[in-house]
């Protein structure tokens, strides 16, 4: 048998208050990313992997070279991978730098 639930009646008014101009600026501003704090993040190379995660589909000759790289080198399948991309991203800075 179904047990009938009726909601507890509240003792706070369901209103809420209206935002104040400065609030709504304040918002705006953070939206519009027009912060009048800028926060500079220092980032560590060595940090733990927990920012992003991506799937990354591959089919059979990209997976083949990829695991032919990774035994040659003697890295693992990620660490490659993660390698390739900082080594590329490193050249194309050089690159954009001269």
């Amino acid at each position: 048998m179904v047990k009938r639930r009726e909601p507890k009646a509240t003792t706070q008014s369901p209103v809420k208050p209206e935002p104040t101009a400065e609030q709504i600026e304040a918002f705006a501003d953070g939206v519009d990313g027009e912060s009048n704090n800028p926060t500079i993040r220092i980032l560590d190379q060595n940090e733990p992997r927990k920012f992003k995660t991506m799937s990354v589909p591959f089919n059979e000759y990209e997976y083949d070279q990829l695991l032919k790289g990774a035994k040659l080198t003697g890295r693992s399948k990620l660490n490659f991978m993660r390698h390739a991309m900082l080594t590329m991203a490193k050249e194309l800075q050089e690159e954009d730098n001269n």
